[in-house]
């Protein structure tokens, strides 16, 4: 069974779509288009237009796309006189690239399968973000990874700091990766080390400090305790 077959019955997006979304659709604008002719393949492209308040030239041009991408197919109908508009073609290409990364994986030593970076992301992403990940969210993750350079633990740690605080946004977890990178800290084991020695100097602080006056207050209770004072 196809992934067209499993889901359009039930108009529901397999996660892979969302994850292989940059690899699929030529454009998330043109995503949004898609996913209408998903949910009703009779759809005239004005009434889309109305619904993402785009122009009926917009949403063509995105049609274009999707057809030149061989990822959306339009037909005449001479029945009824109207175009309709065939999906399926988006599920045969994520048929096509899972197919290709099953037969291209490599099994490391431990026996567990590679996963991708962004896929890492957006397992890890999703449960943690309020109503969870959209496609321009997937998007920027994936332009963390590809524009910006960060590591993806280097992202999941800042997931865990965003996390401890309860602010969970992307914008945040941005700020915090671009600090750390601006301290110099730009892998997780850069993190790891910098606590590291933030916990040693921490040691050293309480080592080196002068004794309290409540120790020396508990040492002429030990004195008096133990007679000292009376002896001399």
């Amino acid at each position: 069974m196809t992934y067209y077959d499993q889901f359009k019955k039930d108009i529901v997006l397999p996660q892979a779509i969302l994850t292989h979304i940059l690899e699929i659709f030529p454009t998330l604008a043109s995503f949004n288009v898609w996913l209408y002719f998903y949910g009703n393949e009779a759809l005239a492209p004005s009434q889309i237009a109305g619904f993402l308040q785009l122009t009926t030239a917009d949403v063509n041009q995105a049609i274009n796309l999707l057809t030149d991408s061989a990822t959306l197919t339009a037909e005449f109908d001479d029945l009824t006189g109207e175009m309709r508009f065939d999906t399926r073609p988006a599920f045969a290409k994520l048929d096509a690239i899972l197919s290709d990364a099953s037969s291209d994986i490599t099994i490391p030593e431990d026996d567990e399968p590679a996963v991708s970076d962004i896929s890492r992301l957006i397992a890890a992403f999703e449960p943690e973000m309020p109503g969870g990940l959209t496609p321009i969210n997937i998007e920027e993750l994936q332009k963390w990874l590809s524009d910006d350079k960060f590591e993806a633990d280097l992202i999941l740690q800042a997931l865990r700091e965003a996390a401890l605080n309860r602010k969970v946004s992307l914008p945040y977890i941005r700020a915090i990766l671009r600090n750390w990178r601006n301290d110099g800290i730009v892998t997780a084991r850069d993190i790891a080390d910098n606590r590291e020695e933030r916990e040693m100097r921490k040691a050293e602080q309480q080592t080196d400090a002068p004794l309290s006056e409540d120790y020396f207050n508990s040492v002429d209770s030990l004195r008096k305790a133990w007679g000292y004072d009376d002896a001399q």
